[in-house]
């Protein structure tokens, strides 16, 4: 039998396990591995290309251990990945719950249980986004992970923990899943000889191949607007992004770390950053429309100031709540966190990854966009494109 380490990924059809699981594969001799495993809701589909993928595949729900155990059995490393992403008011808490905080516990007891050595912890940089100094936006300029404080649980006032974040509900699930892996650090392993050693990565918004949240929404939102992006948070913010390729190798980074030096990262906590440029987020899916070819976007020619837009959109979620008894009305977005967010700067300093993991951005900026561009191209082709050449052949028939 072949030697080497096996390595599974929680969550490999999403976005960022699919570019984990290209990686694992890429850098399976250097990094000693002799099988690498996914384990998801959904039967494994390959997002990205059509390459077919040498990997072995699980289907199950890790809330229901029964479902998985196959796949946690003779595993050395853990790359957690699954969760639920959202942003939708008002935030669906038990769903977060159960697929955020819930299978994170579950997958640390299948860790123990099946003296799996390693655990990695996909976390993201919203577990940091709290209100600067009392107002509604962010403010991070090159913190790292010891100053960009995250709020504080405490268990007399549970149902204010979630109100300290300028996205609510999603980022308080992901900081109590980090929360609940980053303190399994140094448990016994069921052997009774080994310990379980843990890290987790917190990248910043990220975008690449395989992407189904943030540009596909926007895409979407931006084809039913003429292109045109609403300027609501008046000069706005800068935000920093990180391609998924880089994401990954942050991952490796970590893996390769926790194997040659359990106490350089273990137990704590890792911004993951690249040299994409610190952008207005509209001006970077501006960008993917250039180098893609394939839209032409702009921003409105009117701009609301950050506090009045803010002011409507608490009112309008405000309405929400009240009429929430009578009528279910959902926003697939929250109005407040996306105004917040757009006048947020968010900046993270990746000390920590460059000094304890020698973590340094494998793919540059001019591949990361290229890369990104080409495959927002074709998704948009077949989402959007397709659809708005029938439409213009339609009225011209008419």
């Amino acid at each position: 039998m072949a030697s080497g380490e096996v390595v599974l990924v929680t969550g490999g059809s999403g976005f960022i396990g699919q570019h984990i699981i290209r990686r694992l594969l890429k850098d399976k001799s250097e990094l000693g591995i002799k099988e690498v495993r996914s384990v998801d809701l959904n039967a494994f589909k390959n997002t990205i290309d059509d390459e077919k993928l040498d990997i072995k595949t699980f289907v199950g729900d890790l809330c229901e251990p029964d479902s998985v155990e196959d796949a946690f059995k003779g595993v050395d490393t853990v790359f957690h990945c699954a969760g639920k992403m959202s942003l939708q008011y008002p935030p669906k808490y038990d769903e977060l719950n159960r697929n955020n905080i819930e299978a994170t516990q579950s997958v640390v007891d299948l860790c123990l249980k099946h003296n799996v050595q390693r655990l990695i912890y996909t976390s993201c940089g919203s577990v940091c986004m709290v209100p600067f100094k009392g107002s509604s936006s962010t403010v991070v300029i090159n913190q790292t992970e010891s100053k960009a404080a995250t709020p504080m649980f405490d268990a007399k006032k549970p149902e204010e923990f979630d109100k300290q974040f300028i996205i609510r509900g999603y980022s308080s699930s992901k900081l109590k899943a980090e929360q609940i892996v980053l303190s399994a650090h140094g448990k016994t392993l069921k052997n009774g000889t080994g310990q379980l050693t843990t890290a987790a990565i917190r990248p910043p918004l990220t975008y690449g191949e395989g992407d189904t949240f943030f540009m596909p929404d926007m895409l979407r939102y931006l084809s039913r607007h003429s292109y045109v992006y609403p300027k609501i948070a008046g000069a706005g913010g800068k935000q920093q992004l990180c391609y998924a390729g880089n994401v990954a190798w942050g991952h490796m980074c970590a893996y390769k770390s926790l194997k040659a030096a359990p106490k350089s990262v273990g137990g704590l906590p890792v911004f993951i950053t690249d040299d994409t440029p610190l952008y207005d987020t509209s001006r970077f899916i501006q960008k993917i429309g250039l180098v893609s070819g394939k839209y032409k976007a702009r921003h409105s020619s009117w701009s609301i100031p950050h506090f009045i837009f803010y002011f409507f959109a608490m009112l309008t979620e405000l309405f929400i709540d009240l009429l929430e008894p009578v009528k279910k009305i959902t926003l697939k977005y929250s109005i407040r966190s996306l105004s917040s967010y757009a006048s947020s700067i968010i900046f993270f300093n990746r000390l920590r990854a460059s000094i304890h993991m020698d973590y340094v951005p494998l793919i540059d900026e001019e591949t990361s966009v290229g890369n990104s561009a080409k495959w927002y191209g074709k998704w948009w082709e077949e989402n959007i494109g397709k659809g708005q050449r029938n439409g213009v052949a339609k009225s011209k028939n008419n």
